[in-house]
């Protein structure tokens, strides 16, 4: 084995090394902080700050009819209780304003 060979396994094997630690760390972690009611809160609502954090810069590189799309979307969800639903009709309103207007 010649020096770039053992350099390269090393790396491999601190890499390896890291990556679990992090695991463990995060779970050691996540164990100490879940006995706070902040904390636990703020996991909670998570899920949904992320999910946002996808959808509004295309709503707002949609404009005004990405505005539209999101609030008619919203609306039909929580009337009907169906996401499936309202996601066609969300894509439908987009495609109407891309092509029509």
């Amino acid at each position: 084995m010649n020096d770039f060979d053992m350099l390269v396994m090393i790396v491999i094997i601190l890499a390896g090394i890291i990556t679990y630690s992090l695991r463990f760390g995060g779970l050691l972690i996540g164990n100490i902080l879940s006995k706070h009611k902040f904390v636990e809160n703020l996991i909670k609502a998570l899920p949904g700050t992320l999910l946002l954090s996808f959808i509004v810069p295309s709503i707002i590189s949609e404009g005004i009819p990405g505005a539209i799309s999101a609030l008619i979307t919203g609306v039909v969800a929580k009337k009907t209780n169906n996401v499936l639903i309202a996601l066609i009709i969300g894509m439908a309103i987009i495609i109407l304003f891309r092509n029509l207007l």
